[in-house]
Parts: C-alpha cells; sequence; structure tokens
C-alpha cells in the first residue's frame, strides 16, 4: 500500500479531523476528500444526465403520434415518462451542481475539507447505490403504475434513498459554509456561488423533507394497505410537484451563483450594492419553495390552485421572476460600469473575449428569467380561468404539456447549461486541465438552441392543442391517447419538441467526450493556479489542489481577495504578501 498524505487536523466547528487520503486508485472508494467526492458526483451526474435526454426522447417521440403508442406502450410509457424525470432531477440537476459545490465551496470559503467529510462519501455512494436499484426497478416493472408489486416497493426505497443521500450532501455544504470559514470572512462576504449552494441546500432540506414523508406514507400505504391513496397507480401525483415549477427554481439557483461568478470575473469589479445580490438569490429560492402544492394524505392539497387561492402560485412564480431579473440588472449594470476598464492581462476572460464559460452563463441566466416570465403567465392565466374571469371549458394549462416546456427550459437550458458553464470555469481548479473551447461552443450552441425548441414544440402544444401530460392524476389516459389528439395538430408541435431534445442529447454527449478527452486523455492544456484572473479564493491554490488538507490556508477576509489585492495594488492582507494561515486555526 502507497504511504498516504500526512493527516490533519480541523478544530473549527464539529468537522473533527481530515481523515488522510489513499494517492492510489483504491482511495477513490474509500475518500473523505471533498475533491474526489465531487469529481465522482460531477462524472455520474453527466451520465444519467445522457440516460435521462433518451428517456425523454422516447416520450416525445410517442406523443408526437395521435396513431396511439409508436415506440412504447401503454404500461411502459408511465415508467419511462416518470424515469425521466427521476434521472433529469435526482440523478442529473441536483447531484451535478451539489458536486461542484462539495469540490468548490470548501476552497471558496478557506475550509481544509467539507464539513463531515465521511457523511460526504455516503451521500455519493448512498446516491449512486440509491439511483442503481430505481433503474432496476422501472427495468421489473416496478416504477409508478408498474405491474410487479414488491418491484414498486422496491422503487419507493430507492427514491428514498436518493433523497436522504442528496439531503446529506446538502447538509455537509451548508455546514461548511455556515461553520467553516476562514476567521475573518463574514457570511455578507462569501463568494457569491458559496451563498447560492448555501440556499439551495437549505431549502432543498425544508423541501425535500416533505418528499422523504410522502413517501413513507406512499411505501406503508401501498405494502400494508389499504389502497386509500390509489396503490401503484397513485404515487406520481403525490411526488410529481417535486419536478415541477416553482419547485425546480430551488435546483437552479447554483446556476445564479456561477452566473455572478463569471459575469463579475469578466467585469474585475465587485457590484455596488453585495446585500442586493445575495438577497436576490435568496428570493429565488424562497418563492421556489414548491412544497405546498402536494397532495397531503387526500386530494384536496390540489385546492390551493383552484378560485382565488391561486393567487398564491402566481405570487411565487411573481417573486422568482423578481428575484432573477433583480439579480441580472445588478450584473447587468456592474458589466456597464466596467466597460471601459482595461484588462490585466491578454488571458483573462472579458466581455470582448468571451469563453464558453461566459456566453454559457449568460445563456442559462436569460433562460431562468424567461422560464419564471412563462410560469408567471401561465399561472396567472390558470388563475383568472378557475376564477371565472376567463374563457371556461378549457383545460388548465398546468395540466398539460406547457408544464413539460417549463421543465425543458429549467432542466435543460438552466440546468445543463449552466452546469456546462461551471464546467468550463472550473475545469483548470477540477482537474488541472482547460476543457477545449471549439468543442465548448459547439455544446453550448446544441445544448442551449435545443432547450429553446424542446420548449416551444410542448409549450405551444399545451397553449393551442391542450395535449395533457397523460400521467398527472389519471395514469389510464395513456390508453385513451388516440381520442384525445387525433386531428388536433398536436403531433407536429410534439414531434418539434422531440427534435430539440435530439439536439441537446448531441450537446450532452459534446459535455461528455469534452470531458473525456480533455481531461481522461489528458489533451487539455495545462493551467497555472488562475487562468482566468478571477476573483474568488479557489484561484489562490494550485490546480488541482493537492489532495488532503493543505498545511496552510490562505488568510482570507472577504470573498474577492484577488480583486482586493488588484484594486489596493499591494498583497492580499494588505502587506504586500498573500498571508496564509495553519490548517488547524478555529474560524470566527
Amino acid at each position: 500500500m502507497t504511504d498516504a498524505t500526512t493527516e490533519a487536523t480541523y478544530s473549527g466547528g464539529s468537522a473533527g479531523p481530515v481523515p488522510a487520503e489513499d494517492p492510489t486508485a483504491f482511495g477513490w472508494l474509500n475518500t473523505a476528500d471533498h475533491k474526489r467526492i465531487g469529481r465522482l458526483f460531477i462524472a455520474c451526474s453527466l451520465l444519467f444526465a445522457l440516460a435521462g435526454a433518451v428517456a425523454d426522447l422516447l416520450v416525445r417521440f410517442d406523443l408526437a403520434s395521435s396513431d396511439g403508442h409508436t415506440v412504447l406502450n401503454g404500461d411502459s410509457f408511465v415508467q419511462v415518462f416518470t424515469f425521466t424525470r427521476d434521472s433529469l432531477v435526482l440523478g442529473m440537476l441536483i447531484p451535478l451542481f451539489l458536486g461542484i459545490a462539495i469540490y468548490v465551496v470548501p476552497l471558496q470559503v478557506g475550509a481544509p475539507n467539507i464539513a463531515f467529510g465521511r457523511a460526504a462519501a455516503l451521500s455519493f455512494w448512498g446516491w449512486l447505490v440509491s439511483a442503481g436499484v430505481l433503474v432496476g426497478a422501472y427495468i421489473a416493472n416496478g416504477g409508478p403504475a408498474g405491474g410487479f408489486s414488491d418491484g414498486v416497493d422496491l422503487h419507493l426505497l430507492a427514491l428514498a434513498g436518493l433523497v436522504i443521500s442528496l439531503l446529506t450532501g446538502a447538509i455537509c455544504v451548508a455546514v461548511t459554509t455556515l461553520t467553516m470559514r476562514a476567521p475573518g470572512m463574514y457570511m455578507d462576504r462569501t463568494p457569491p456561488f458559496a451563498w447560492s449552494a448555501l440556499v439551495t441546500a437549505s431549502m432543498l432540506v425544508v423541501s425535500l423533507g416533505v418528499v422523504l414523508g410522502q413517501i413513507v406514507i406512499l411505501y406503508i400505504e401501498h405494502r400494508y394497505g389499504p389502497r386509500f391513496l390509489g396503490g401503484n397507480y397513485g404515487i406520481w401525483s403525490r411526488i410529481d410537484w417535486m419536478y415541477r415549477t416553482p419547485q425546480l427554481f430551488i435546483y437552479v439557483v447554483p446556476v445564479l451563483g456561477v452566473v455572478a461568478e463569471i459575469m463579475l470575473a469578466a467585469a474585475r469589479r465587485w457590484v455596488f450594492e453585495p446585500l442586493a445580490l445575495y438577497f436576490t438569490m435568496g428570493l429565488v429560492g424562497l418563492f421556489g419553495f414548491g412544497a405546498w402544492a402536494n397532495f397531503g394524505i387526500t386530494n384536496e392539497g390540489a385546492d390551493i390552485v383552484d378560485g382565488l387561492e391561486g393567487i398564491v402560485l402566481v405570487g411565487l412564480y411573481a417573486g422568482a421572476l423578481a428575484g432573477v431579473a433583480g439579480l441580472l440588472a445588478l450584473l447587468g449594470f456592474t458589466l456597464w460600469q466596467s466597460r471601459n476598464r482595461p484588462r490585466p492581462r491578454s488571458g483573462a476572460v472579458s466581455l470582448t473575449r468571451p469563453n464558453t464559460a461566459v456566453v454559457a452563463a449568460f445563456g442559462a441566466g436569460t433562460l431562468i428569467a424567461v422560464a419564471a416570465l412563462v410560469g408567471l403567465i401561465g399561472a396567472g392565466v390558470d388563475w383568472l380561468q378557475i376564477a371565472g374571469r376567463g374563457t371556461d371549458g378549457n383545460a388548465p394549462l398546468r395540466f398539460t404539456t406547457w408544464v413539460t416546456g417549463q421543465q425543458s427550459l429549467l432542466i435543460y437550458g438552466a440546468g445543463l447549461l449552466g452546469g456546462l458553464a461551471a464546467l468550463h470555469w472550473w475545469a483548470p481548479k477540477i482537474w488541472g486541465r482547460r476543457l477545449s473551447e471549439p468543442a465548448g461552443f459547439a455544446s453550448l450552441l446544441a445544448i442551449g438552441g435545443g432547450a429553446l425548441v424542446a420548449w416551444l414544440g410542448p409549450t405551444l402544444s399545451g397553449v393551442f392543442t391542450e395535449q395533457p401530460q397523460f400521467v398527472y392524476g389519471a395514469p389510464l389516459l395513456t390508453t385513451r391517447y388516440a381520442s384525445q389528439v387525433d386531428d388536433s395538430g398536436a403531433e407536429g408541435l410534439s414531434a418539434l419538441g422531440a427534435v430539440g431534445v435530439v439536439i441537446v442529447l448531441v450537446g450532452a454527449a459534446l459535455v461528455v467526450l469534452n470531458l473525456l478527452v480533455s481531461v481522461a486523455m489528458r489533451k487539455g492544456a495545462e493551467t497555472e493556479a488562475d487562468p482566468w484572473d478571477g476573483l474568488t479564493p479557489e484561484w489562490l491554490l494550485p490546480s488541482p489542489p493537492p489532495l488532503g488538507a493543505a498545511a496552510a490556508l490562505p488568510e482570507l477576509t472577504s470573498g474577492t481577495p484577488l480583486l482586493d489585492a488588484e484594486l489596493n495594488g499591494n498583497g492580499l492582507n494588505g502587506t504586500g504578501a498573500a498571508a496564509e494561515r495553519d490548517a488547524d486555526e478555529v474560524p470566527a
């Protein structure tokens, strides 16, 4: 066995000692180092992105025919539909940014490791094993509306495992941000991404906890009866709120952190009101709380969106839109202020020389704003209609493929595009190599353009043909598909959405291929510690940082030490050099 790195201790908070790391390949199995755990989450979540997009493509191909099922059948359609949401949200969207946060946040706040390193490792392995069991349950015809009773139980147990694992990782990130910051760094001076990760982690704890309780109730009801919740046919209608807006806004708050990090680095300045920046991110997370929309143990929970009480949903979308718009306005004003600012060196990012990260961040932020606006319009239309102030007799948009369009904007557009921006931005820090820019721009165009097409098709179908989602509230709708959409014109619009998913799938495959070639095959250019002229503390460290805890960490008093040094014309602590502190120093 090769000697492990020297064990370092950290007496701050409740994190305890930082375990020694085995630098061999076997060390990946028993690691407690946040850098390895983050890489594992990132790599596996991208594979789930491909699997989820393929499943979504099968569903959309089926919806593009009024003659019945063309790829799937009445039994498998529902399960492939639900697997699509499971894999894209619990398999890709949440764990992708959780992995990035596990890697980056400790570096940004000056911590030697993630809080509860072994719990963070348990989070990954629990998530991976649960995801494998979930796939097995679906293969065994055990998903929602599945015909294999034990398989349905297995599906619920796997779903609970996924939720518990993601909650564990979120708690580790939140505790790191709250208790393991460097001495002198206060919460209002943390980098934007660290703050956004804290917002999402906090909201995941209060919302996914509701999902977990709901899953427990469903499991007991299904396994032991009586079937007052509908048995295997009632599962999806009680948990699908976590795959819909407004809940989806919680999952993409880290994208806003990525957007702020990259745009502020391009501007080489801080926003004029930092508290407003943090407030807008918190606003999006707060108004993304969707747990109120669950059914509870009866169908009466759905009544909150009826009548005048529908203003609650309108208010949530309006609040989320205000938060996103406020954040983008702050960043836009900051960029405008820096328009004549000279660049410090040729390799730095700038608006006049944008790279993949800059363009992808701009696109992801814009698509979140579009999604919030579209959601507000849909909620307003539904409220006016149900309240008797509009045209009666039409299906509410929340029961049609309008919802699928919103999911496409936030999962494919904001999620994948924001993930692309984050990977290109932090690839030098995570792997020590740059990703290919030509491949990055190609994947950017494919993911961004495909997401818009994947959104447009189902959105128009929901508005003009009232094409239902087929699963929500009535699984047997799958057997009446032909009679509902025949001669409605939904076929062409659904086919348009399928084309968009194909384009997104190509873009996602390019991202994975770029990582394989640039990182795994070591074809990417090696980089120095700070290739972009970044602002935040992680760029003070080597790229990538060595395994284990560093013997000394930078002395930090703000989340933008490199910008502070540039503006002051001296070192990070005002003495002309970057100060260091012992890794076992107790934080403030």
